[in-house]
This record gives structure tokens, C-alpha cells and sequence, in this order.
């Protein structure tokens, strides 16, 4: 038969009994070990022997067994300490975004440069130029960009500090800029060859900042012009602090405004990036209309759909500028992403869209086209019209035995 109710609990009571008569039993044991004098603030004891010599001997274990006895018994654990972080200098520090790995195809020789220039913005934008053109042989991306650096900032080894030499030694066919966002700061002092000032230095955002900004936008704009190749200069996008931000806009004001006065390309990318109030978000459309992340934790930096957006706007200029179409009305300046895909694959044709994936001719090697401008109220009929258009220059719109292959 089985306790009843009241007999079981007395039955616990008298095993607990039980284990604390044990426990007070051996735990003098455990705990006996030669007794420590306590030692004298002269440090010697009272017979006169030093202390050192009456010090107990070090301790055998005995205390740490009783301890882990109770904490067994009673369920009680030591609390674990927590790990320091490591602090060495050998432990390395994110500075950044890491650089993706993008498979490209091999690419010709002879292909087209994209340069991509400035500071860690550029970065962004031409790791999505990679991805843009990763399956296109004839366009290679190259990525001259310098982080913390800028137009006035100038870091070591920054290309844009002597634009125009590196410039020179690196030719490209096409030129992007994205810069400004270490340019925040005093314009420094201009001095001569033997140090003399010339201009004092100036505070951020002050009337004569602005001018002497201007002139650094002008030093690389020449440096570009000296090239004679399409620049496409990128605005600065909207990020999450709120004084960075009005920065960004102050820098996209004085750039753009410098840029269109003279008829040259700037590209505005912040509505790309904003909400509808035209202030930072971390999500936006991709581009295929899908709402998606676009930025980083540092409300700053890009992420890989971020930067594949971004590269979208000096991406469709390129193409537009590698292309050929017998209507003009067919490359409207946003193209289908369809059209975009087709071109970047070399199938333009098949939409009608007739891709010249390499530049065009060198300038010596085309024909004047008023000699073979075809008019058909010339008085050339029937074949002679047709073989007058077979001979026109190879990659005109009126050269008809051209079928859009490359």
C-alpha cells in the first residue's frame, strides 16, 4: 500500500533531518586545516618569529569542496564571469562596407573604360557599375575612388589632387564622380612656393567657402575637359543625420549649379532615395518596382540593391552613348528594364533596339557623312539605291545592310 498524504510529507521532513545532521557532522572535517595567525602590523608575531614563517599552508581543496557541495545541494551556481572585449590592436575594425565579390566575363582588350572617381560614395556606385556590366565583354569598370578623401580634403594618393597627370597616365571613355562627403570642413589656406598666404582659410558653409569650392569644382572640371570624353558628375544622396544631410544638399546646390550653367552633365539622385517629403529612407523601389532595403545600419552607405539603383542613372547614359538606333524615339532616357537588360546582352535587336556595344569609330576612320547621304530624289533608282545604302559608312543609320549585329 502506498503513504497516505500526511505520512509522505513527514517522511521528507525526516530525510532532510537527516542530511543536516550529516552536513553538520562533516563539514568540520572538510573545513579543518591548520589554523592562520593573524598577522601584526609590524609583521612579526608575539613569540617573536616573523609572520611569514607561522602562515598557514596553502589551502588543499578541502573549502572549495564543501562550497560545491552546498551550491549542489541547494541549486545555487557561482554566476560566470563575463568575457573583456578585446581591445588589441590586432583586432580589425570595420570601416566600412566589405567589398563584394562580382563575377564578371572576361573582358576584350580593347573595351570600353568606365573611371569611376571620389570619395566612399563612389565606391558605391561603381561596385554597381561592375554588377551592371559584369556580363558585358566590351565595358570594364575601373575604380580610381579614395575613401576619406574629397575636393578639399585631399588624401594621399588621392587621384583628384593632381587630377589633370591622372587623368593622363589612366585613359578612360567615360568619367564618373560622386564626391563631397569629406568636404565639410575649413577650406585651408592657400599658399605660394615659398609659403606665403594667398588666401586665408575658410569656414564651412561661409560666402567665400562657396567660392573657393567652386574654383576646386572648375580645377577637375578642366582636368576632365582636357580628356574630351563624356563625365557624368553624380549628386550626393539623402542620409539618415539631419545636419549630414542639409550638408549633402548644400554640396548638390553649388556642384549642380556650376555643372548646368555650363551645359554639363549633372546627375540629381536624391528623390532615387528619398521618402516623399524628400527626406532619408532606408527602403525604396529596386529596379524592378519592389520595395526593398537600399541602405546600410549607418544610414549612409549603399547595400548591393542600393548600389545596383544607383549605378542605374550613369548605367542608361552609357548604354545610350554605346548605342545605336534607327528611331531616336526608341532610347528614351528611362529605359524599359526589359530594353536595359536586352542592350547590356547585346539583344537590343530583337526589340529593335540596335546596340553598338563598342564606341564608334575613331574620328579619322569616318566618312563624311554628305557623301553618303542617300536621297531619294536624286535620280538613283531601283539597285543603284540599294547599293548606294550597302556602301555607306558601317554602323549608319542608313547603311541598311547593317543588321544590328556587332
Amino acid at each position: 500500500m502506498g503513504l497516505k498524504k500526511g505520512q509522505s510529507g513527514f517522511a521528507f521532513v525526516h530525510v532532510a533531518l537527516c542530511l543536516v545532521t550529516v552536513i553538520s557532522l562533516l563539514l568540520p572535517l572538510l573545513l579543518a586545516g591548520p589554523v592562520q595567525a593573524a598577522p601584526s602590523l609590524s609583521g612579526s608575531s608575539m613569540n617573536g618569529k616573523p609572520a611569514a614563517q607561522q602562515r598557514a599552508t596553502p589551502d588543499d581543496g578541502r573549502y572549495d569542496v564543501a562550497l560545491g557541495f552546498f551550491e549542489f545541494l541547494f541549486k545555487r551556481r557561482t554566476p560566470k564571469k563575463e568575457k573583456k572585449p578585446d581591445t588589441s590592436d590586432n583586432k580589425p575594425v570595420k570601416r566600412g562596407p566589405v567589398v563584394p565579390v562580382i563575377k564578371t566575363v572576361e573582358k576584350d582588350p580593347d573595351a570600353s573604360v568606365i573611371a569611376v572617381f571620389g570619395d566612399e560614395f563612389s565606391q558605391d556606385i561603381a561596385w554597381g557599375l561592375q554588377d551592371a556590366f559584369a556580363k558585358a565583354p566590351d565595358v570594364r569598370v575601373e575604380i580610381h575612388s579614395k575613401p576619406n578623401s574629397g575636393l578639399i580634403y585631399r588624401a594621399k594618393n588621392n587621384p583628384l589632387s593632381d587630377a589633370e597627370d591622372y587623368f593622363a597616365a589612366h585613359p578612360f571613355n567615360f568619367a564618373v564622380v560622386m564626391v563631397g562627403l569629406n568636404d565639410r570642413r575649413e577650406m585651408p589656406a592657400r599658399k605660394d612656393a615659398e609659403g606665403n598666404e594667398i588666401t586665408p582659410a575658410y569656414e564651412f558653409r561661409t560666402d567665400e567657402w562657396a567660392r573657393a569650392y567652386q574654383r576646386e569644382i572648375d580645377r577637375v572640371r578642366l582636368a576632365f575637359a582636357k580628356q574630351d570624353k563624356p563625365v557624368f558628375w553624380v549628386g550626393l544622396p539623402p542620409v539618415g543625420n539631419e545636419q549630414l544631410a542639409a550638408d549633402m544638399r548644400y554640396l548638390n546646390d553649388l556642384v549642380s549649379s556650376r555643372l548646368t550653367e555650363r551645359d554639363e552633365e549633372f546627375i540629381d539622385i536624391w528623390d532615387a532615395f528619398s521618402d516623399e517629403e524628400g527626406n532619408f529612407s532606408f527602403r525604396g523601389p529596386d529596379l524592378s518596382g519592389q520595395d526593398v532595403r537600399l541602405r546600410l545600419k549607418n544610414a549612409i552607405r549603399f547595400n548591393k540593391e542600393g548600389r545596383r539603383k544607383l549605378a542605374f542613372y550613369v548605367e542608361k547614359l552609357v548604354i545610350r552613348v554605346l548605342s545605336q538606333s534607327v528611331d531616336e524615339d526608341v532610347l528614351p532616357k528611362t529605359l524599359a528594364k526589359a530594353d536595359e537588360t536586352a542592350l547590356r546582352e547585346g539583344l537590343g535587336a530583337r526589340r529593335d533596339i540596335y546596340a553598338l556595344r563598342k564606341p564608334p569609330l575613331e574620328s579619322e576612320d569616318l566618312i563624311n557623312p554628305s557623301v553618303f547621304t542617300l536621297s531619294f530624289s536624286s535620280g538613283i533608282d531601283g539597285e543603284d539605291q540599294l547599293a548606294a545604302a550597302e556602301n555607306a559608312p558601317k554602323y549608319r543609320s542608313d547603311n541598311f545592310a547593317w543588321g544590328g549585329k556587332h
